[in-house]
């Protein structure tokens, strides 16, 4: 693939933590696969742009949000996309294995699928030199696509597919909001295989204050009708990676 198309375009919106972004781009950067782009869309205050930028690496693409919101932002990624398969990643997230991007490409090199991996919420605190890792707690819940009408649990950053699906599906459904993720998972999975890529890979960063906000706010709750309405759920419980997640 040459720099104009290259195999993997990452797409990272990013909101207020530079210093968190900064590790998600070294763990792509670290990757033994280097045919990527890695698109950080800023939906801030510009200080995420800013850190991409500053590390000086020309796969390594960042603009301000054009719309409102990490959807937004999402799609805004997906628009500018040059990559054969898309990869999710969030800001607060990173990549432990190395070789995560060459493991995505082999499982989705026998056709369309939605690939995923597995990982762990890292539980940090406050240090004097910084923030240090505090345990790990793992996340593997098993997964299908019967599952996944009952529950979401996939990790965003953990997930890959090719881009042309967005031909077929469109982009991030912005209306769905909180379960944006949730939506596109039900979406492609009703029409292609889930494949799982073996081992974990994912580390989710967990601070407290970056923590995803209550599933029981008004806005997650009416995002979550949306959802279910559209693909005849029924009645679910508001969650949010409950199985892990602390307190």
């Amino acid at each position: 693939m040459s720099a104009e198309s290259p195999t993997f375009s990452v797409i990272t919106p990013t909101h207020l933590r530079p210093e968190l972004l900064a590790r998600a781009i070294q763990s792509v950067r670290r990757q033994t696969v280097s045919d990527w782009e890695l698109l950080v869309i800023d939906d801030g205050d510009g200080s995420g742009m800013a850190a991409a930028l500053a590390v000086g690496d020309a796969r390594v693409r960042a603009f301000r949000n054009p719309g409102r919101g990490q959807v937004a932002a999402r799609n805004a990624g997906l628009r500018a996309a040059r990559g054969r398969l898309i990869h999710l990643l969030d800001d607060d997230d990173r990549w432990d294995d190395d070789t995560h991007l060459e493991a995505v490409a082999a499982v989705l090199e026998s056709g369309a699928a939605l690939a995923y991996r597995a990982g762990w919420l890292v539980e940090e605190e406050a240090a004097a030199d910084g923030w240090r890792e505090v345990r790990r707690r793992p996340f593997d819940p098993p997964t299908t696509a019967a599952s996944l009408r009952c529950d979401n649990t996939l990790l965003v950053s953990g997930v890959a597919y090719p881009a042309a699906l967005h031909a077929d599906l469109g982009l991030f459904d912005e209306d769905i909001g909180h379960y944006w993720d949730w939506d596109w998972w039900l979406q492609v999975t009703a029409r292609h295989p889930l494949r799982r890529v073996p081992g974990p890979a994912v580390l989710m960063s967990w601070r407290g204050s970056n923590a995803s906000s209550d599933p029981t706010a008004p806005s997650r709750v009416r995002d979550l009708r949306r959802l279910c309405d559209k693909h005849g759920l029924g009645e679910i419980e508001s969650k949010n990676h409950d199985t892990v997640w602390p307190g």
